[in-house]
């Protein structure tokens, strides 16, 4: 059982990319003014305000698009402004929110983008490409050779991520790629995103307008107004202790519900269920119990919840993704599967869809309460 809703932390990160006093001026327009900006290293920085902002004004000082007027950004021993340009952008991941990918490219061409221009042999490209697939859930002999017409939305989406992947880069720059998909397959991409950053640990910016998607995303959450950062914390400090009326307008009047955004499922969830392959037994659901009962097919996967309510056991068919939750999901995606479901937890699944554990609605109570 986990003892409690663990959060990864800030702390003391290290970071090697740091912006210093910069500054961007179109004749008597300010885009950025005077933004000190240090990224916290193995992290993931959202950069997030009202539109004219300049978050994403910042994001293209950092790989060179944008010419900083004043001030200086420095990667790792360097500053940007003494390095090649080149070199510069294939040692930084980039994805936004079009995509961009070249139409006229397969997917393999896309993704290998990079190691080709670098000159990687054609093995470990080939190698790579797989890699990339796999991790981002696009089986490589389906989509290595589609052209980009041929995906949906969200297919094209991942693929953007796996190239800006492509060389692995130690910096990854994200600018809204999420923001042209349905709202369903952005929480899908979201859950992606969540599950390879823990496994690549990559430096991450990240541009937003949508406040959940930066709560739920951050560790280090830039909040921006009229080209000046307005408050740089945690997004747990952010949504404690809003910096001034700005950002208490701009969280919104449910930011203790975004509290439920911080938290994901395997963090909170009990993993020794009660589950078996028939009905339960009085043994295993007493009555008055107030635990669940989960009933797995021979493969694991739950297709039926039971559970005590008003002196009687009911039972719900889980028929629906939306009834189940996966490690990677949201406190807020599980309070949704249990009101879906009617019933006082949901199952927690894994990738092959078996049953992996139960958010019940009393954890999720406690979390919205501290």
């Amino acid at each position: 059982m986990t003892t409690g809703p663990v959060r990864p932390t800030l702390e003391e990160s290290p970071s090697f990319l740091k912006a210093e006093h910069i500054s961007v001026r179109y004749g008597e327009t300010v885009a950025l003014n005077d933004v000190t900006l240090h990224i916290p290293t193995n992290r993931v920085t959202v950069l997030i305000g009202p539109s004219g902002c300049g978050k994403s004004t910042t994001l293209r000082c950092i790989n060179a698009l944008v010419k900083t007027s004043s001030g200086h950004i420095d990667y790792g021993d360097a500053s940007i402004q003494a390095m090649s340009e080149t070199d510069l952008r294939r040692n930084m991941g980039y994805a936004i929110q079009s995509v961009g990918l070249m139409p006229h490219m397969t997917v393999e061409e896309n993704v290998d983008l990079v190691p080709r221009l670098l000159g990687w042999k054609r093995s470990e490209r080939t190698e790579r490409v797989s890699r990339l697939l796999k991790l981002v859930r696009l089986d490589p002999q389906v989509y290595r050779n589609k052209y980009p017409h041929e995906l949906s939305g969200g297919e094209a989406q991942r693929v953007g991520v796996a190239r800006a992947l492509g060389a692995d880069p130690p910096v990854l720059l994200m600018d809204e790629p999420f923001g042209a998909v349905d709202p369903l397959t952005r929480e899908q991409l979201q859950d992606e995103f969540i599950r390879i950053q823990r496994q690549l640990k990559k430096t991450v910016v990240f541009v937003t307008h949508d406040i959940d998607e930066a709560v739920r995303l951050a560790d280090y959450l830039v909040i921006m107004k009229d080209g000046m950062i307005v408050q740089a914390d945690t997004p747990e400090q952010i949504l404690a202790a809003p910096a001034n009326e700005f950002v208490e307008r701009f969280l919104g009047p449910d930011r203790s519900l975004k509290r439920l955004s911080l938290f994901t499922a395997d963090h909170c969830c009990l993993e020794q269920v009660v589950s078996g392959t028939g009905k339960p037994s009085e043994a295993q659901l007493p009555k008055g119990s107030n635990r669940c009962y989960w009933q797995v097919d021979a493969d694991g996967k739950p297709i039926m919840g039971f559970t005590w309510i008003h002196n009687r056991i009911i039972e719900r068919p889980i028929t629906s993704s939306t009834h189940t939750v996966q490690p990677y999901s949201s406190m807020k995606e599980c309070m949704s599967a249990i009101l879906s479901l009617g019933m006082p937890a949901t199952a927690v699944v894994d990738d092959d869809g078996r049953l992996y554990g139960e958010v019940r609605f009393e954890t999720i109570q406690t979390i919205s309460l501290s």
